[in-house]
């Protein structure tokens, strides 16, 4: 018997979330924001290359790979991934 879409879907956002909760996204998040936020600097002032056009593009991304996953699985199963509500 095949699978309905809307569970393969859920299954592989849950493969992609990886068991993190809203916290720990948010945690992985700021430790991203500010690796990128050293390494612009580094690059500003080491390097005198400014590669901020760049860092707000990949701020972007991150954003939508930690927080967009838990988002769909919230609405699609009703509850927070990790979480026992």
């Amino acid at each position: 018997m095949q699978k309905k879409f809307a569970d393969v879907f859920l299954e592989k956002v849950e493969q992609i979330n990886a068991g993190r909760t809203i916290y720990a996204s948010a945690g992985a998040f700021l430790c991203v924001c500010f690796m990128l936020g050293l390494a612009n600097l580094i690059c500003h002032f080491g390097l005198h290359i400014d590669l901020a056009y760049l860092v707000r593009d990949l701020i972007f991304i991150m954003a939508f790979y930690f927080f967009l996953p838990p988002l769909i699985l919230w609405v699609g199963k009703g509850r927070l991934p990790g979480g026992d509500n």
